[in-house]
């Protein structure tokens, strides 16, 4: 947390820690952890309500990631490529966008089609990406 910190991070740290309170493995990740740590990541990232910090969002989003917010896998694997806010990791990066498009983000399984060199496979995954991007439409 940079000094200076708004009450809104300051808040949004709290319940990211209380999400996180008690022993390892007792209970399953809280969904409003991840989201909040996402939301606070984009903030960082964006300059939203705070001077922009790459670095900085890169560590909320790879909290959200770690907590299973597939939104946060995909821009944490982006910045990762890009080496935004620390060392460029083209290894951790895969690893982030093959655990979003696993969870059918469709926005990760696009961007490995585009790099696939299989063409069937590119096609495999670009209709995957179709029926999750059907799904969210249904959802919203």
């Amino acid at each position: 947390m940079k000094s200076g910190a708004s009450p809104l991070w300051i808040g949004t740290a709290l319940l990211f820690a209380a999400a996180l309170a008690g022993p390892a493995g007792a209970r399953q990740p809280d969904p409003d952890a991840a989201t909040a740590a996402w939301r606070t990541g984009l903030a960082w990232r964006n300059g939203s309500g705070a001077p922009k910090d790459a670095a900085e969002a890169r560590r909320w989003l790879g909290r959200s990631a770690a907590l299973g917010k597939p939104e946060a896998m995909f821009i944490l694997a982006q910045m990762l490529a890009a080496g935004e806010g620390g060392a460029v990791d083209l290894v951790e990066a895969r690893r982030w966008l093959e655990a979003a498009a696993a969870l059918d983000y469709p926005e990760a399984l696009q961007e490995l089609a585009m790099h696939e060199p299989d063409p069937q496979r590119a096609a495999l995954l670009m209709r995957q990406a179709a029926h999750a991007l059907g799904h969210r439409a249904h959802a919203d």
